[in-house]
């Protein structure tokens, strides 16, 4: 049912509301310039169809029990968590907005002792951000604000509480004397620093996470260790970024283009 209303809204929202197209073709277009029109189109419409999906599953997923979810979501190596957890230190995980990004709170379903905290940018409308948390912390997930997330981890490493700790960094923040500028899709773009600097403040250990879709309706989560190759101040975002670049290029219709990435 959920996915032929899916289906159902793809029409209104791509077809006929016409749903941030422009900004969509603009975002691709900057990203791929050497496509073809007609290819870029293409992504297009099967990442409105992917976009339709992934709305619609946050949503039924406010209805869903564990078991339901995690049929739905596999987290394939926990190991490598519990290994770097055995070191007595909590963990840092960078994301990006690919594929299904809002069911990876649900892994916390996989986690005993250890709770998943997200750091959030607050929504303007309180509204849908009400809806936001409401959907995300329904499977273990808990969210702060990206603006108190630094005193949070403070009070939590004073209770030597352990945490796996989730930024988006690829998004595009406020430029500000923090913000690290780097070419991301072919553009300079500012990104997010704050899960390395936390990291390297506390001595955590950072994962990259990365969900597939399987099917439809269906996904699985991987963790990637990772370590410093280099002296650069933010070696481990750049990995991140060629990272994340690396995946939206061999499946671009899972990226979430409707944002202002550039």
């Amino acid at each position: 049912l959920v996915y032929i209303l899916s289906d159902f809204v793809y029409i209104i929202i791509y077809k006929l509301i016409k749903y941030r197209v422009k900004l969509v073709r603009s975002n691709l277009e900057l990203a791929f310039p050497e496509y073809s029109s007609s290819k870029r189109l293409i992504i297009e419409s099967n990442f409105y169809r992917h976009f339709c999906d992934i709305m619609l599953e946050a949503f039924k997923s406010i209805g869903m029990t564990k078991k339901q979810i995690l049929e739905r979501y596999e987290f394939k190596n926990q190991s490598i968590v519990y290994d770097l957890l055995k070191k007595n230190k909590s963990i840092v995980l960078l994301m990006g907005h690919y594929s299904n990004f809002e069911w990876a709170m649900s892994v916390g379903h996989y986690l005993d002792n250890v709770k998943g905290v997200g750091a959030y940018t607050p929504l303007t409308n309180k509204y849908f951000e009400k809806l936001m948390l409401k959907v995300r912390k329904r499977h273990k997930g808990y969210l702060v604000s990206r603006y108190k997330i630094h005193d949070y981890i403070k009070s939590e490493e004073e209770k030597n509480n352990l945490n796996i700790y989730g930024f988006a960094t690829d998004q595009s923040p406020r430029p500000t004397d923090k913000t690290y500028w780097r070419k991301f899709l072919n553009v300079n773009v500012p990104f997010f620093t704050g899960g390395e600097r936390i990291a390297n403040k506390y001595d955590y250990s950072i994962v990259f996470g990365l969900a597939k879709r399987v099917k439809r309706g269906y996904y699985t989560f991987k963790t990637f260790r990772t370590t410093k190759k280099t002296d650069h101040p933010y070696d481990i975002t750049n990995q991140f970024v060629e990272f994340i670049e690396k995946q939206i290029r061999e499946h671009p219709s899972e990226y979430l283009w409707t944002h202002n990435r550039f």
